[in-house]
């Protein structure tokens, strides 16, 4: 008899445990939100709100963001259990708005949808010298940018991570133009991952009280990636790279939960 009291308390530990455990798996991750906002808008208002860059064809880079964002719309390409927001760039909802917007849901991760350009200097130059020029593949690449200026900066970076380890399996480059020529924060070029801090901030990502990212799914003043961006295959493919990266960081964040309860 006083060894089952002995136990009772170790017991009662281990079905809380796997009763959370439990829990967990059958909400999809407990039930975590996610926004996805497609960056930029498709009619602009300001200098501040507008289309994007320009591909090499001439075609704003709102609407590479939203072939992508527009994925997620679609409930069969979500993960069971995890809430989406997704934000289009037809809504039009502006930069400051897109902050207040995001801090009135306080979502469990905030990730906004992007396509690269770069220095219009070099772009001219890589023009100039023609499709065939080397300079294409310094202008070339995915990234993605994080801040230590966020409130939740550790699992912003854990988030960009994460992310790029998906985007290297599928195939895709690390873009290393922002760290040599525009000499951004780079952490790991290995990644492609950026510490956007002033000089260089990106309002979104210190603004919003949540774990935040900005993807920049590769670079469409390149002519070669242009034609790659536009295929439906690369776009899934960039698709199942967030999946997969939402799928594990709130993996990640369910165990230091975890981990944290077992302290007491």
């Amino acid at each position: 008899m006083c060894n089952i009291r002995l136990l009772l308390p170790f017991l009662v530990c281990l079905i809380l445990i796997g009763y959370t455990k439990i829990c967990g798996a059958e909400s999809g991750k407990m039930g975590h939100t996610v926004i996805i906002f497609s960056g930029h808008v498709s009619e602009p208002s300001s200098k501040v709100d507008n289309m994007g860059a320009e591909s090499y064809a001439g075609i704003f880079e709102y609407e590479f963001n939203d072939a992508v964002v527009r994925y997620f719309e679609d409930e069969s390409n979500r993960v069971p259990g995890i809430h989406y927001e997704v934000v289009p760039a037809s809504r039009n909802i502006g930069l400051h708005e897109r902050v207040e917007y995001a801090n009135r849901i306080v979502p469990d991760l905030y990730l906004e949808i992007h396509h690269d350009a770069a220095q219009a200097e070099d772009i001219e130059r890589a023009r100039q010298d023609g499709e065939g020029s080397p300079l294409w593949n310094d202008m070339s690449g995915f990234s993605v940018h994080y801040s230590e200026s966020n409130p939740f900066s550790e699992k912003s970076k854990t988030f960009a991570q994460v992310f790029a380890d998906k985007m290297l399996r599928a195939g895709f480059k690390p873009n290393l133009y922002h760290a040599d020529t525009e000499k951004m924060t780079c952490i790991d070029r290995s990644k492609g991952i950026y510490n956007r801090i002033n000089p260089g901030g990106l309002y979104v990502l210190y603004n919003i009280k949540s774990p935040a990212a900005v993807i920049e799914c590769g670079t469409i003043i390149n002519p070669h990636e242009e034609k790659l961006l536009s295929l439906e295959d690369t776009r899934q493919k960039i698709a199942h790279a967030i999946n997969r990266a939402i799928v594990r960081f709130f993996e990640i964040e369910d165990e230091d939960s975890l981990r944290s309860y077992l302290k007491y």
